[in-house]
């Protein structure tokens, strides 16, 4: 059975629990039962969430969003929270890895189906179509979302756009911190240049997170990395789980950085609309905080990303070319979904607001 309350009370705290077990991996050698149930219980709830759509049933998603609090949890082991050493003990864990590998064998399988090979489909070359889909995608969309967002948000929906964002704003689960490491090349020099900008250069006071920390304090609000984590839908989570999923598999090396191509060009054009609410809302003077920050720097890390990244490892495997391309529609249809629920989230946060450009956020 599917309990829409389960996933955050009783499963997580059961998760976070199995996570911290001293010598997990012995105590379920000896006593397997000791993961049966939940193991069950997250593979019903995967199934139910990924061999089905939800056509509004709530079933299916409390489902996807209990499959990705999972893998959450699962991933964030794998980051360190300036916290106890010993929280970190089964980090390498066979049981914890089998959980994920189950959780992530449907969700991916999933998204595989959502998006076709589009590139097959233009009588052009896989360089011209990274091209072209780089043009389209880092001018901004007039679009009823993004105008809803630049013109009509108000400071309740803005706070709850700060506090969904937040889980990454803050945390930066960075698909680099994962992805960097082996043979130097040309490509891995750009990765590592974009990486140290993000990172601030090594300079707390830089760091694309102290930003936005920043803006939550202008607001009174929480700077601690998952205060908000309840606020967050299941698409947003699902963005950065498939971050660590390609990052942490490098056979999935040119899916990755195909997804990441993405990310850094049209990221100038879905923060816009932020950027402008919080200038219209009299939150910022359109330069020093974290949304025109990155619309400014990621227009340079989005060329870099085509030039000196997509088109040398097209050119490096030919042939593979669509694996790149795979990624990057791939991550345009995850980051589309999570911008639509964030804005469904912002507009549910003042349910009392009556405007006119909404269709496109229910």
């Amino acid at each position: 059975m599917i309990d829409g309350s389960l996933p955050r009370s009783a499963s997580q705290r059961e998760l976070r629990a199995l996570i911290r077990t001293p010598d997990l991996d012995g105590v379920v050698g000896r006593r397997p039962e000791h993961v049966k149930d939940l193991t069950l219980r997250l593979d019903d709830l995967s199934r139910v969430a990924w061999h089905s759509e939800p056509s509004g049933d709530d079933r299916v998603l409390a489902a996807r969003l209990a499959t990705q609090r999972a893998m959450y949890e699962l991933n964030r082991v794998r980051l360190y929270w300036a916290d106890d050493p010993t929280h970190y003990a089964n980090e390498r864990s066979v049981t914890l890895l089998e959980l994920q590998n189950m959780l992530e064998a449907r969700w991916q399988c999933w998204l595989k189906q959502q998006v076709p090979v589009l590139y097959e489909l233009e009588a052009t070359t896989p360089a011209h179509t990274i091209r072209s889909w780089a043009e389209r995608d880092r001018t901004p969309s007039d679009n009823p979302i993004s105008r809803w967002f630049a013109e009509e948000l108000d400071l309740c929906g803005y706070r709850r756009l700060l506090a969904v964002a937040s889980l990454n704003g803050l945390v930066e689960a960075s698909q680099l911190s994962r992805a960097l490491g082996g043979a130097p090349d040309p490509v891995q020099a750009t990765l590592s240049r974009i990486f140290v900008e993000e990172y601030g250069a090594g300079r707390l006071a830089k760091k694309h997170s102290t930003y936005f920390a920043r803006m939550l304090a202008d607001q009174d609000m929480s700077t601690r990395p998952e205060a908000y984590f309840d606020l967050v839908p299941w698409e947003v989570l699902g963005v950065i789980n498939h971050a660590f999923y390609l990052a942490e598999n490098k056979a999935q090396y040119l899916r990755f950085c195909g997804a990441f191509t993405y990310t850094e060009v049209s990221t100038p054009a879905s923060f816009a609309g932020y950027a402008k609410a919080a200038c219209r809302l009299g939150l910022s003077d359109g330069h020093g905080d974290y949304w025109s920050l990155h619309v400014r720097e990621d227009e340079r890390h989005g060329a870099w990303m085509i030039e000196e990244v997509a088109l040398p490892l097209m050119q490096r495997f030919p042939g593979r070319e669509g694996e790149l391309l795979f990624g990057y529609a791939q991550q345009r249809l995850l980051e589309s979904m999570a911008g639509a629920a964030t804005a469904k989230a912002c507009l549910q946060a003042a349910p009392s607001q009556r405007v006119s450009n909404t269709k496109g956020v229910q």
